[in-house]
């Protein structure tokens, strides 16, 4: 059997100018963003494969079309805290309510804003089965998780499912590295991990994908390269050549209820 491919999206509202001292508008944030994420939505479309979209409180109350759309289309909600420029303990429960009463589904996971680290006991509290918070890599300026697990783990009853990385010095494979590595390496790379650790997991933002994009100076140049539509052919290539090769693409939840039979 081949590996799974865990391919997510941090649905959130695009807040970036702000981490580099510009500013932009919560409504414009979320304008950005949902340009994006119908990008995204046609290409899953194409390619026929599912994703989980971890999406904040702000997003799905100033788009719940769009919400509404991810669901239409059979992918997976799952939660991603509120305000995602500052994520409060608090979050945890009150994105749950708020996704859910938007969606009109049960959500199963979460994921914290930028990664930060998160409450296994108040995630339990609140219902949730699995987590997704954790790349298991060093990131100057956000964390050092060389310690971490590469695969699933439990903690305080709660599914840790880790972001992928590569099988040598946890190089992240995360949304960043396809923006910089040739596509064909990124695709080597990924397809080692999954080797490795029995499925590949990443994750994405909408933002990302929006043609918007370039045109916000506080944005690092890095970033901008690849972005727009040169970032939907490259996640449009990563996908078709999972597909060709037998693998199967997985939502979190189904990945995670996978695991518990065994």
């Amino acid at each position: 059997m081949k590996s799974k491919v865990l391919l997510s999206f941090d649905t959130e509202e695009f807040d970036l100018p702000r981490e580099h001292g510009g500013e932009i508008s919560l409504e414009e944030g979320v304008k950005v963003s949902s340009e994006g994420l119908e990008k995204i939505l046609k290409l899953l479309k194409k390619h026929g494969v599912k994703a989980t979209f971890f999406i904040t409180g702000n997003f799905a109350k100033i788009n719940p079309d769009l919400v509404l759309k991810i669901k239409k289309d059979g992918h997976e909600i799952a939660c991603h805290g509120v305000d995602h420029f500052e994520p409060k303990k608090s979050d945890i429960a009150e994105s749950k309510k708020i996704i859910e009463k938007v969606a009109g589904v049960k959500v199963y996971g979460y994921r914290q804003p930028r990664m930060f680290k998160i409450s296994y006991t108040e995630l339990s509290k609140c219902g949730y089965e699995y987590d997704s918070s954790v790349n298991p890599a060093f990131i100057p300026g956000r964390y050092n998780h060389f310690d971490v697990p590469r695969k699933p783990f439990l903690k305080e009853g709660i599914l840790e499912i880790p972001t992928s990385v590569a099988t040598f010095m946890r190089v992240p494979l995360f949304w960043l590295a396809l923006h910089l590595f040739p596509k064909k390496m990124y695709l080597k790379f990924a397809k080692m991990s999954a080797k490795k650790i029995g499925y590949f997991a990443t994750y994405f933002h909408p933002w990302e994908f929006s043609d918007e994009l370039i045109s916000y100076k506080e944005v690092p140049s890095y970033i901008k390269r690849n972005s727009g539509d040169k970032l939907v052919e490259r996640l449009g290539f990563v996908i078709s050549n999972f597909k060709k090769q037998g693998y199967e693409f997985e939502t979190y939840a189904d990945f995670a209820r996978a695991l518990d039979k065994k």
